[in-house]
C-alpha cells in the first residue's frame, strides 16, 4: 500500500511539472517580439520609394507602423475602404468579425497619395505590379529581407510591427488598454493584456518609489530634476 501511494505521489508530481513546463511554453510563446521606434524607422527607410515595388512596400510598412493593422488587414484592403483625404482606413469584417477604422499620419498619407496616382488597376489597393492580389508569405520576407540590411538580427515579419505598434501605444496613451483593443480589433481583451506584461516601466517606477521609502529617501523636487538636468545638458555639451 505505501509503494503504491509512493507510485502515485511521484506520478502526480511527475504530472505537475510537465504541466508546468507546458504552461510555462505557452506564455513564452505568447510574448511577440518586437522592435524599437529607431529600429522600425530603419526598416521603412529601405525601400527605394522612386521604384513602384518600394514606393508601395514603403507604403505598406509605415502604414501598419502608424495603425497597427494586421497582414490580413493589409492584403484585403479595397480601395473603397480606404479614405486618405480623412486619413482613415476602414476594415470591414476583420479577424473575428471585428470591423474598425484606423488612422494613419501625414508622412503615411503622403505616400498614399504617391502610391494610388501610379498603382496597378486592380481589386485590392496593394497589389502586385500586375494587380494582383499580394501574397503574405511575400511581406514577411519582405520585412525580414529589410531588417537584414539594417542589421537586425531578431526572427521579424509583418506582425512584428503590429506588436511593435501596439506596445509603443500602450506605453505612450497612459496604459489606455481599452482603446487599444478596439485598435487592434481584439475580440477579447485579454490578447491586449499581453503588451501589460511586456512594459516594465510600471514596474521600475514602483520599484524605484519602493527603494526610496525603504531607504528612507525623498523623492526630488522639480528644482532638483531641472539642476539634474541642466547637469545633464553640460555634461553633454562637454563631450561633443
Amino acid at each position: 500500500m505505501t509503494k503504491l501511494l509512493f507510485c502515485i505521489n511521484i506520478n502526480i508530481h511527475f504530472n505537475d511539472n510537465v504541466y508546468k513546463k507546458e504552461v510555462l511554453k505557452k506564455v513564452r510563446r505568447k510574448i511577440p517580439t518586437t522592435l524599437t521606434a529607431e529600429e522600425i524607422r530603419k526598416i521603412i527607410d529601405q525601400p527605394n520609394k522612386r521604384c513602384p515595388t518600394g514606393l508601395r512596400n514603403k507604403t505598406i510598412l509605415s502604414l501598419v507602423w502608424d495603425s497597427g493593422a494586421r497582414v490580413s488587414d493589409i492584403t484585403n484592403l479595397k480601395p473603397g475602404n480606404l479614405n486618405i483625404s480623412k486619413k482613415e482606413i476602414i476594415i470591414k469584417n476583420g479577424k473575428g468579425g471585428v470591423d474598425r477604422i484606423l488612422s494613419f499620419s501625414e508622412y503615411t498619407q503622403d505616400l498614399l497619395k504617391k502610391y494610388k496616382a501610379d498603382r496597378p488597376k486592380g481589386e485590392y489597393f496593394f497589389s502586385t505590379l500586375t494587380g494582383n492580389k499580394l501574397d503574405r508569405v511575400y511581406l514577411y520576407s519582405m520585412v525580414r529581407r529589410y531588417a537584414k540590411r539594417v542589421g537586425i538580427t531578431k526572427k521579424v515579419g509583418m506582425h512584428t510591427l503590429r506588436h511593435s505598434f501596439a506596445l509603443n501605444f500602450y506605453k505612450n496613451s497612459n496604459h489606455d488598454l481599452i482603446r487599444l483593443q478596439r485598435i487592434m480589433g481584439h475580440a477579447d481583451i485579454r490578447s491586449t493584456q499581453i503588451y501589460c506584461y511586456m512594459d516594465s516601466t510600471e514596474v521600475k517606477e514602483g520599484l524605484n518609489e519602493f527603494y526610496n521609502k525603504r531607504d528612507g529617501l525623498k523623492p526630488k523636487t522639480l528644482e532638483e530634476r531641472i539642476k539634474d538636468l541642466e547637469k545633464e545638458l553640460i555634461d553633454l555639451k562637454a563631450n561633443l
